[in-house]
């Protein structure tokens, strides 16, 4: 009956409602509330777990410093496209397993791909210059 009105004439509703079993006393059956949990309790970090979660940025900090040698070595040479590459690949791990560092990976990506892009710009350039 998806979509349809109730019938204000009819004695019977076509939806039925079971209401858990209860007791004599009036009291709901303890075996109805078993399955549904009463208050939500929040998961207690330890020191170590805390200390370990906030300090983890290895990852996002070798793609910085990857992804900005990469993009230094570009400016003067094709050969930064391979530090480039190292510091976006970082940058991708990182992005998947160090959330509170965002800004240290978002940085490495941004600098690899500007090496990337210098990388591929002195490509061209040099075999555009050696073909002619």
């Amino acid at each position: 009956m998806s979509g349809a009105h109730r019938d204000a004439e009819a004695t019977t509703d076509a939806f039925r409602f079971d209401s858990p079993p209860r007791r004599s006393d009036g009291q709901l059956a303890w075996e109805s509330t078993i399955t549904a949990p009463t208050e939500w309790v929040p998961y207690v970090y330890t020191d170590a777990e805390v200390h370990t979660l906030t300090t983890r940025r290895r990852i996002s900090v070798a793609s910085l410093v990857c992804g900005g040698l990469g993009l230094l070595v570009g400016i003067f040479g094709v050969w930064g496209i391979v530090l480039s590459l190292a510091g976006v690949i970082l940058a991708v791990v990182a992005r998947n397993t160090e959330h509170r560092a965002m800004a240290l990976w978002a940085s490495g990506l941004v600098a690899g791909l500007a090496g990337v892009a210098l990388g591929v710009g002195w490509f061209i350039y040099v075999t555009q210059t050696i073909l002619v």
